[in-house]
């Protein structure tokens, strides 16, 4: 009767009829009592309708069935004996067979009555098979790094590390590293991988790591993960400065990272930005939306940088740091910035001050020449003493120069216009020296609009700076430069402009320009001569081979033959002197070229 009966449950289960007779009884629709049938053995263990487990030829998974008799089948793999599928008493278990890598899938039917089963599943057990349970085997890690500590390195704060820090200072890099098998599950602890982390400088600490749980400050740890993220934390060690090389190591794979520890300061550097700056206070002579003209030289036009015995750069003590002058009745030195307000020697686009690059104002009383020297009381040290020329700031001479004093017509050309005084240039800044733009004599190919002097007043908007007519603005060594075409046409242009007022002077320049076709003319011109004078030579000799024929011309003809003989010097020494212009302009352009 058994026999037969597990026979037409097999029969049940591949066809899936809603109705058969099994020993005199009627099958009918299912009525689904879930949870019934379940895995009592295996990855993740019992009680559930999952599982992983591995592949092998002797490996099982026990399916346990609930209260209620249950018909069940298999597909992917085998019930014990070969069979695909068998019933279950309540409460009886059967085993799957997972002999090879794949998916294994039970399908149970609840009895509904006496020999009669559901015609759907009401129970589906799924089983994966693999190589290895998950976190059993180590395929990779992930290794992150972060400034400072907030327990949650990433991919992002690890592409943006960058740490340089004081060597008295704690936790100012946190480390984490996770293991991955192949399938991208997460370690398990008793199957991860030793993890080595080592600093070349400074020291490492962990606090979820293997026994001890919390490992103090150490050169180096090598320990085993007990959590599926371990981290580690480094500290510096007061003293010791430079680079720390900090090597992170799991299963033979490297990753390097490097953090600067700075020592105390040894040796502080004070440097000129701007040579010359103007009399004034700094803050009070910059251009603004109420000012359109003024000198940018006195903001940060001095620098302050410290380094440590390793020659590393560190920020700037600045609650200890003194600026001297040491001709105060010249200059003397205003606030120091290191929040970036303004770049170093206030140069558009120049670097922003710091906390290692301080910016130093310069207040200027007269004009002279004023020495400073930096000072860091905390380390005892001093820099060497700079120097600084303080201008009274008042042009009284613009010079215009260009690079070349003959060009070819539409060749490129540099103007440069100098402001200054009597004791120098003038300091970098904005000034007013033009009654308007400068201009040419002969009308420029191409850059007129960049010669020097605003040819129009530009009133401020939403805080910017206004333009104010014939305003110039002049670099650290007093000069403004712009790029121009030479003239279409040839001839002598002369560039200047009309000064602002009668205390400036302004120096124009004139510069020559040519076709370059002076030495083929004198060529032509030498050639004709020379044809002239065998023609008349010509006829000289024939005039006097034909006396006898014409006598009475033979007067006329030596007079004229005479003239051009006598001709022939004065046109051979301007020919020379054609020959010899044509050689300097061609030298000329040759340098300009080079």
């Amino acid at each position: 009767m058994f026999k037969n009966l597990t026979f037409n449950l097999k029969r049940l289960s591949i066809l899936a009829v809603a109705t058969m007779v099994i020993g005199g009884f009627t099958g009918v629709a299912a009525h689904a009592t879930a949870g019934n049938l379940f895995i009592s053995t295996g990855y993740p263990g019992a009680g559930t309708t999952t599982a992983t487990t591995v592949a092998g030829p002797a490996n099982t998974i026990s399916i346990t069935c609930g209260n209620t008799p249950e018909f069940v089948s298999v597909t992917g793999g085998l019930f014990i004996g070969g069979l695909t599928s068998t019933p279950l008493l309540a409460n009886s278990s059967t085993f799957v067979q997972t002999p090879t890598v794949g998916t294994v899938t039970v399908s149970g039917f609840i009895q509904t009555g006496v020999g009669v089963y559901s015609s759907t599943p009401t129970d589906t057990i799924t089983i994966t098979v693999v190589t290895a349970l998950p976190g059993t085997v180590y395929s990779k890690s992930t290794i992150y790094a972060e400034n400072g500590t907030n327990l949650a390195p990433s991919a992002a704060t690890d592409a943006a590390f960058s740490v340089n820090a004081p060597s008295t200072a704690s936790n100012v890099a946190e480390f984490s590293v996770q293991e991955f098998d192949p399938y991208g599950n997460v370690m398990l602890p008793a199957y991860a991988q030793p993890i080595t982390v080592s600093a070349s400088i400074g020291m490492i600490a962990s606090y979820d790591v293997s026994s001890p749980t919390l490992i103090a400050n150490t050169p180096a740890i090598t320990a085993v993960p007990t959590t599926p993220i371990s981290h580690f934390l480094l500290s510096g060690i007061p003293g010791f400065g430079g680079v720390s090389i900090i090597t992170i190591a799991i299963n033979g794979v490297y990753k390097i990272y490097k953090v600067t520890f700075t020592g105390n300061a040894t040796k502080i550097v004070l440097t000129a930005i701007n040579p010359v700056v103007g009399v004034g206070i700094a803050s009070a002579m910059l251009p603004s939306a109420l000012s359109a003209t003024g000198i940018t030289a006195n903001t940060n036009a001095l620098q302050v940088q410290e380094f440590d015995a390793a020659g590393t750069l560190i920020p700037v003590n600045t609650a200890t740091l003194t600026i001297n002058s040491i001709s105060g009745a010249i200059a003397v030195a205003g606030a120091i910035e290191v929040n970036g307000n303004h770049s170093l020697g206030d140069i558009v686009g120049g670097t922003l001050s710091s906390a290692t690059a301080a910016g130093i104002s310069i207040n200027g009383v007269t004009a002279g020449t004023a020495t400073f020297v930096a000072t860091d009381s905390s380390a005892s040290i001093s820099s060497l003493p700079i120097t600084v020329r303080v201008s009274s700031g008042i042009p009284t001479s613009a010079a215009f120069t260009t690079d070349a004093s003959l060009y070819l017509n539409g060749a490129p050309g540099t103007l440069k216009t100098t402001l200054s005084n009597a004791t120098g240039t003038v300091p970098a800044g904005t000034y007013v020296v033009f009654t308007g733009q400068a201009s040419s004599s002969l009308a420029l190919s191409g850059g007129s609009s960049a010669l020097p002097g605003a040819p129009s007043a530009i009133p401020s908007s939403a805080g910017s700076i206004p333009t104010v007519v014939g305003q110039i603005t002049v670099g650290n060594d007093g000069t403004y430069t712009s790029a121009f075409n030479a003239p279409a046409n040839d001839g002598t242009a002369t560039i200047s402009a009309t000064p602002a007022t009668a205390a400036i002077t302004v120096t124009p320049v004139t510069f020559t320009v040519s076709s370059g076709n002076s030495a083929p003319e004198a060529a032509n011109e030498s050639t004709n001569a020379d044809n002239a004078a065998t023609a008349a030579a010509t006829a000289a000799a024939t005039s006097t081979d034909a006396s006898d024929l014409a006598l009475q011309n033979a007067d006329a003809k030596v007079n004229a033959v005479t003239a051009v003989l006598a001709a022939l010097p004065t046109q051979i020494a301007s020919l020379q002197i054609k020959i010899k212009a044509r050689a300097v302009l061609i030298a000329k352009l040759i340098k300009k070229k080079k």
